[in-house]
C-alpha cells in the first residue's frame, strides 16, 4: 500500500525574523489564524497574518502570548524592541546610563526625553513605546540587546 503524507508546513524557515518564526511554528501546530488570535485575545485574525508577514512587528506582550500558546521559546517571536523589554528595559536603561557615567537628567536630555518619562521607565512604573526606543537608540546604540552584549556594571 502506497501512502502519502502531506504536511501543512514548509521546512524551517532559512531568515529566522519573529514573522518567520510564528509562520513556521503556527502553521506546525496545526492552528487556524482564527483560532491563534482568539487564543491570545486578538479580535480581528487578518492581525496576526500581518505579524507572520512582516507588515507589523510584534508588540511584546503579543509575542509572549502566542509563545505560549504555540510553545516555543518567546524569544523566537521578539525583535530587537521586544528583546529590549524582556531583558528587562528599566535594567538596561540603568546599566547603560551609569557606563556613560550620567545622572538621569543628562540621560534623559541627551536623549531627547523628559526626565520625568525616563524615570518612570528606568524605575519600571513605565513602558518605552517603539518610537521612544528607537530615540533611545539613535542617541545611545549599545541599548540594543541583539547588537551589543549585555555589560553587568
Amino acid at each position: 500500500m502506497l501512502m502519502h503524507l502531506h504536511f501543512c508546513f514548509k521546512g524551517f524557515p532559512t531568515e529566522q525574523t519573529p514573522a518567520a518564526m510564528l509562520k513556521y511554528y503556527w502553521q506546525r501546530k496545526g492552528l487556524t489564524t482564527r483560532q491563534l488570535a482568539e487564543s491570545i485575545g486578538v479580535v480581528v485574525p487578518s492581525t496576526v497574518l500581518m505579524y507572520e508577514r512582516g507588515h507589523f512587528p510584534i508588540p511584546y506582550q503579543t509575542a509572549v502570548a502566542m509563545a505560549e500558546v504555540i510553545e516555543i521559546d518567546r524569544s523566537l517571536l521578539f525583535d530587537e524592541f521586544a528583546q529590549f523589554m524582556d531583558y528587562p528595559y528599566s535594567d538596561r536603561l540603568r546599566e547603560v546610563r551609569k557606563a556613560h557615567k550620567l545622572n538621569q537628567a543628562t540621560f534623559a536630555e541627551k536623549a531627547g526625553i523628559s526626565l520625568s518619562i525616563y524615570s518612570k521607565w528606568e524605575s519600571g512604573s513605565r513602558q518605552p513605546s517603539r518610537k521612544m526606543y528607537r530615540q533611545l537608540v539613535n542617541t545611545y546604540p549599545e541599548i540594543n540587546i541583539r547588537k551589543h552584549s549585555v555589560s553587568v556594571i
